[in-house]
């Protein structure tokens, strides 16, 4: 059980470095890229809108495995 959460562990955590680095700041800049500020006033259109919300949702279940892993792991002691 310990083995599989931690596989799933690390998989949605590359999962999540991927898409993260695969969104568009070439028009905001290196401190968009950093801090996730924008300047413009309108929303993400298409594809980068899907990516941030398929972000949050790796993000959701990262840390729900994460908390899982941790009880597991200390019942198993």
């Amino acid at each position: 059980m310990l083995a599989a959460l931690s596989v799933l562990i690390i998989l949605i955590g590359a999962i999540m470095a991927y898409v993260t680095l695969s969104q568009n700041t070439k028009s905001e800049g290196l401190g968009a890229a950093i801090t996730g500020q924008t300047d413009t006033y309108r929303g993400a259109t298409g594809i980068e809108e899907q990516k941030k919300k398929l972000l949050s949702y790796f993000g959701y279940t990262f840390m729900v495995l994460s908390v899982a892993y941790m009880f597991v792991s200390m019942n198993s002691w």
